[in-house]
């Protein structure tokens, strides 16, 4: 059998293929070399965060890295910068969320930093003052910063740690209301303080009312908001504000309230039912001086507005 004929032409191509990797293969090794070489230029620092208040800045950074002022590294190699490691020291800050280091193409350090967002104000049983962000985290009050207009809520344990089922259980009901009171303006403005009591109940102090709102453990809370408002609007336009001692939705589907001391009017239902829908109110008969006052097409939040410029 004849032995097949070589093709000069693709042979010709393959060993200029082969030609094109090597060049290609050097020039490469030798950009790499040319970089380890060289110094870094300056540090870039940008710090991310949803939050209008920074709790961390570009001093903080440069302290954490060991650098005086963004040209500190000037003079240093780049193969001798230890980028992970920076990363890492940078993370053990509470306030740091995350952070990203790496040398563009002009030999600048750049350090991208993400800070955590504090979603509410903590004070525990024994008076310590804490914040806290999305993920359960307690974080420390920097004194020489403006304080953050955030819920408030009282009575937590010293330190809830989300290892535990317990404590991660708790944080994650918090975490709900404080959801729900930071979407939400009506109840932003109307919940004061949340209060986890030492029976482990919580409790919500309203800023209009002397009543005391019983949110039982603090779980499903979109839920029980939802039926506090059609109480609202449904029953406490009518009666005032001040007619019930207590408004309990620890019971599935219904808002239980118990009536003030001292109170008569001729309004005495303490039981709403779930089905209830929400919808602007008209109150064509008021009942008190409150409902006259919130007479006509007002729901709740602008309701609220009202009273408070009384």
């Amino acid at each position: 059998m004849p032995g097949k004929k070589i093709s000069i032409r693709k042979v010709l191509v393959a060993l200029s293929w082969m030609l094109v990797g090597a060049t290609l293969l050097v020039v490469l090794i030798a950009a790499i070399n040319r970089t380890n070489g060289a110094n870094c230029s300056v540090i870039n620092i940008t710090i991310k965060g949803s939050g209008e208040t920074s709790f961390v800045d570009r001093g903080d950074i440069l302290s954490i890295i060991g650098a005086k002022t963004t040209k500190s590294f000037a003079s240093k190699p780049m193969q001798s910068i230890d980028l992970r490691g920076l990363e890492n020291r940078i993370r053990k800050n509470v306030w740091v969320r995350d952070a990203e280091l790496y040398f563009n193409a002009d030999r600048e350090l750049e350090i991208m930093v993400m800070e955590r967002t504090p979603v509410v104000r903590v004070f525990t049983a024994n008076g310590a003052s804490w914040y806290m962000d999305t993920a359960g985290v307690y974080l420390p009050i920097v004194y020489g910063k403006a304080p953050v207009k955030l819920p408030v809520v009282t009575g937590l344990p010293e330190k809830l740690l989300k290892r535990r089922s317990g404590d991660s259980s708790l944080i994650a009901r918090v975490l709900g209301i404080v959801e729900v009171l930071n979407k939400d303006p009506f109840w932003d403005a109307q919940i004061e303080q949340v209060v986890y009591t030492p029976e482990k109940q919580i409790e919500l102090i309203p800023l209009v009312g002397n009543h005391r709102i019983l949110f039982g453990n603090g779980s499903e809370a979109a839920k029980k908001f939802s039926r506090l408002k059609l109480f609202y609007e449904k029953v406490l336009i009518k009666t005032g504000m001040n007619y019930y001692a207590t408004i309990d939705l620890g019971f599935a589907g219904q808002v239980v309230a118990t009536r003030a001391a001292g109170i008569s009017t001729p309004v005495d239902k303490n039981i709403v039912p779930y089905k209830l829908t929400i919808a602007p109110l008209q109150v064509s008969n008021p009942v008190s001086s409150e409902s006259r006052l919130l007479s006509g097409p007002a729901p709740v939040t602008t309701a609220l507005k009202q009273l408070k410029t009384r």
